[in-house]
């Protein structure tokens, strides 16, 4: 549920949308925790997504001198789709047009999302694929930051909602669906796939400021939850590549 700011801030947003698009703007949707239960003022993002009639180089530059201010007011960088595109790349990003789909806000125009049939049948590689690729991203980072403190909870709680998404996606694989909080995925994942994620849990209940970081070390912290995410990758690693049938 977004808080009083967030809603005069989203309705600022449609207006100056409208403004600088005009006749292009097809529709604004609010997705993501925004449009949901996990929400936390001043640390959630608002995404969004903007569909025009086609992404042409002068909606860009429309849209680009606008992006630092946005940023300062919560925003993510908007996801910025036409038709065609949509259309095209339901077989490709099923994971995120899945998580649109089933929890959006419709903020301004046609609510396209809302009919999309989406084709799900390569969703266990692109989850693979992604898990794979921010579990190298991590180790990576890990190098970089490893002595910094504050970089390394952005970097675990950054991170911590790419894994949830692919939980929820993996249990949408197990024919289970609704919308679901950040606590209820992790538990639904931890029981169908018979594993444990106790740091994971307590990442998400600091970030929701449920819990304050305690005396164990980030280090500590940090390479139990680089376990975990390994956990998650096997997880992903022994499904049947017969669980990834089509359905919308």
């Amino acid at each position: 549920m977004l808080d009083p700011q967030s809603e005069k801030i989203l309705v600022q947003f449609i207006q100056e949308l409208r403004a600088l698009l005009s006749g292009e703007l097809v529709a604004a949707a609010l997705y993501g925790s925004g449009a949901g239960s996990n929400f936390v003022p001043g640390v959630s993002d608002l995404n969004v997504v903007i569909v025009v009639k086609e992404v042409r180089f002068d909606v860009l530059q429309k849209l680009q001198p606008r992006i630092a201010a946005w940023h300062t007011q919560g925003f993510a960088v908007p996801l910025l789709l036409d038709r065609e595109f949509l259309q095209r790349s339901r077989d490709v990003f099923p994971m995120e047009f899945h998580d649109i789909k089933e929890q959006h806000r419709l903020l301004w125009g046609e609510d396209i999302f809302r009919e999309l049939e989406i084709d799900t049948r390569h969703l266990r590689f692109q989850a693979e694929h992604e898990a794979r690729s921010k579990l190298l991203r991590l180790q990576a980072l890990y190098l970089e930051c490893a002595g910094d403190q504050p970089r390394l909870q952005a970097l675990m709680f950054d991170s911590l909602k790419t894994f949830l998404i692919l939980m929820r996606n993996l249990i949408r694989l197990q024919g289970k669906t609704g919308l679901l909080t950040s606590t209820q995925v992790l538990d639904q994942f931890e029981q169908h796939f018979h594993q444990a994620f106790p740091r994971m849990r307590q990442l998400i209940a600091l970030r929701a400021g449920h819990q304050q970081w305690s005396g164990t070390p980030i280090i500590d912290i940090f390479r139990d939850y680089l376990a975990e995410v390994q956990q998650i990758v096997t997880v992903i690693d022994h499904l049947s590549s017969h669980a990834s049938s089509p359905h919308a």
